[in-house]
């Protein structure tokens, strides 16, 4: 797992805008707000390069395909997985080899109103969890990441049955009717800086993982 600073790499935009496939470059301008275009962009840049380095390639030699879900693939190397999240300063980047991974971090906001989200969202187990809390928005946040990246590994995206996927700490199920098969998943979870809420999400036949930053 690899954490970028966005205010440190904000050159690599015009350095290596070239390597984003066409279909990226018009979504990038489709962004209303330049700060949304910017981790959109840097977050492509970026899961290039760390590929490249790990499969010992040049970024710009690496060719991608997407799902029926709009999620990325390596076309030429299919047992490579990766998955991307970004928010305010920030891009999460979660890679595996053979094993399916999802990552996801939100910058904890502290202007919005979470109360119809915990409700209609989060399973009755993870709704008193939140609302007996001490920090109840930043429990909400554990929770919102922890489905995120859970249903970003296994490939789906987002659900209208969120309250279906229990994502509590240690080993999940993912039942057979959310993915096509049945599977098992250990969701982890931290805090950055005291604003963001991580989590990380991967098919519990990982039993190692590594974390770095650029």
């Amino acid at each position: 797992m690899w954490r970028i600073y966005i205010p440190d790499h904000r050159d690599s935009i015009n350095m290596d805008y070239d390597l984003l496939l066409n279909e990226e470059k018009e979504k990038s301008e489709s962004f209303l707000k330049e700060e949304d275009r910017i981790r959109y962009i840097l977050s492509r840049i970026y899961v290039r390069k760390l590929l490249a380095r790990y499969l010992n390639t040049e970024a710009s030699e690496l060719e991608f395909k997407y799902s029926e879900k709009n999620k990325p693939i390596l076309e030429n190397y299919p047992m490579v997985n990766f998955n991307i999240s970004h928010s305010g300063d920030y891009i999460i980047l979660g890679f595996a080899n053979k094993w399916s991974v999802g990552v996801d971090i939100e910058l904890m906001n502290t202007h919005v109103d979470l109360y119809s989200m915990i409700i209609n969202c989060m399973s009755s187990t993870e709704v008193s969890m939140i609302l007996n809390s001490e920090m109840p928005r930043k429990m909400f946040y554990k929770y919102w990441t922890r489905k995120e990246a859970l249903l970003k590994g296994v490939g789906i995206g987002l659900t209208d049955r969120l309250k279906d996927i229990s994502c509590s700490d240690g080993l999940n199920l993912v039942p057979i009717e959310f993915s096509g098969f049945a599977s098992s998943w250990k969701v982890w979870s931290f805090e950055m800086e005291n604003s963001y809420s991580v989590s990380i999400a991967h098919d519990s036949a990982i039993r190692v993982m590594r974390f770095y930053e650029m």
